[in-house]
Formats: structure tokens, sequence, C-alpha cells
């Protein structure tokens, strides 16, 4: 493989690299590191034979770190020795470290790193940018955003995949989630499904009266008799809990001319 970057223009860059098994990119990149352009140092890091060794080459052109995408790629890397991911991380941007931070390939110390980093970051953001976080954040970072207290973070962040069950029943139970909150919460249906979510909703104290009651007829039986039974629910709510089970527990009355 000696072909180099510019002597036969794009096609032959990519021709070449396309060939390449992994110690014929290590070769190349040694050879002709000083002379690759940002793009071509992007297309030879994301090479799926690129190594260690691919790596550090490029750490070596002080050029090609000017570059943020080429500080990005090679903190993303899986083969990039941990002291110099964590160094290429101190002046990425927010939006950056969500991408490092949850990128499973990574190397975990990185990803715990990178959303240490956001959070540090967190209060400076503006609304849109938590806004826009809250739709791609790896878990780490779910809690702070749930603490948020505005819909416009909340909305977003309940369609982020890595939200589970169990981050929004911490949050509703031993948090203090604001009352706009739980009223969007309890508008989405994708939750509202989920017994645990739904449950904890109803046995939150920050929960208002009305917004609970709204919810109790729909609820499923498991719900109900969690409210019926739980100590800590409101006793208003746990008295019609138990008044909706026992009409469940009757089932549909005749009246008497033979209609339901």
């Amino acid at each position: 493989m000696t072909s180099e970057p510019g002597s036969g223009g794009p096609e032959s860059f990519r021709t070449a690299l396309a060939r390449a098994d992994r110690a014929a990119l290590a070769a190349f990149v040694r050879e002709n590191v000083s002379r690759l352009s940002e793009s071509e140092a992007l297309r030879c890091l994301r090479h799926p034979y690129a190594g260690e060794a691919v790596v550090r080459e490029v750490l070596s052109v002080p050029g090609l770190l000017a570059s943020r995408e080429v500080r990005k790629a090679i903190a993303l890397h899986p083969a990039t020795p941990r002291a110099d991911a964590l160094r290429l991380l101190e002046d990425l941007p927010w939006r950056d470290l969500a991408d490092v931070g949850r990128e499973a390939r990574t190397l975990a110390p990185v990803r715990f790193a990178s959303n240490r980093k956001i959070l540090e970051r967190l209060p400076k953001l503006t609304l849109g940018e938590k806004a826009a976080l809250a739709r791609l954040a790896d878990r780490p970072l779910l809690a702070a955003l749930l603490d948020d207290g505005t819909v416009d973070v909340l909305a977003p962040l309940l369609s982020n995949p890595r939200l589970l069950e169990e981050d929004l029943t911490t949050w509703l139970l031993g948090r203090r989630p604001a009352e706009a909150q739980l009223a969007h919460l309890a508008r989405s249906e994708r939750w509202m499904e989920r017994t645990a979510v739904r449950a904890a909703l109803l046995l939150s104290s920050r929960t208002p009266r009305p917004l609970a009651l709204s919810l109790l007829t729909g609820s499923p039986r498991p719900v109900l008799e969690r409210l019926a039974s739980d100590p800590a629910a409101d006793p208003l709510i746990a008295a019609c809990a138990r008044s909706l089970l026992e009409e469940r527990r009757r089932g549909p009355i005749d009246s008497p001319d033979g209609n339901l």
C-alpha cells in the first residue's frame, strides 16, 4: 500500500483504504500522517482496522489535533490510551461529550468522565441546550435532567430510549418533581401504561389530588391494589382505590328492565 494522500486524488485514497488490512493501514498512516487532511485522518480513525498504532500516529500531529472532530474521534476510539482520551475531553463542547458518554465501544472511564463534565456544565446550559441533551443523554445524566423542573426538558426526556421505569419511579417518590411535570407525565400514554410509573405518580406526595383522582378510574387492578394497601398513599386516594376494587369485584349489575 504505497498510495499517498493527494497523489492520486480522493478516489485513490478511498481505494487504498478499502484494500487495507490492519498492518497495511497502520503502515500507510505512519508514512503519510503528516500529509493527511482532517477528513482523511477521520476516515483512517473510523476504519474498521484502525487500532492503537493508527491512533498514536494521529495523536503525534498537532495540526490534526487542532480539529475538534479529530479530537472527538480519538476520544471515542476504543483503542485510544486512557490518558490521551481523558486529555482530549477537556475542551470538547457538551454535544460532543454527550456522544462520547453514550458510545458503548468507548472506554468506560472515558464515558464516565464525559458525563461528569456535562453534569458540571449543566447549570450553564440554556433551556434549549438542556432539551436537546435530554433527547440523547446517557443514563448517568437523567436524574439531573429530571430535577431540572421544567416541562421543556421533561418532554424530550420521556422519549429518550435510555430512560427506564426505575428512573421515573425514583424521581417521583424520592425527589421533588414540579406540578407541571407531573401533569405532563400523566398525559404520556407510553408511561402511563407502565404499572410501576402510574403507581408511583399516584403515590407521590407532590401529585395534586385532582390529577391523582383523574388517573384512578383507568388504572389497572395492580395499581389500585397497591394504592389500597400502601400506608404512604393519600387517604382519600387509597379509599377511592378500595372503592373501585370493590366495584370491579361485584361486576356490572343488571337493571330492572334487563339492560346494563
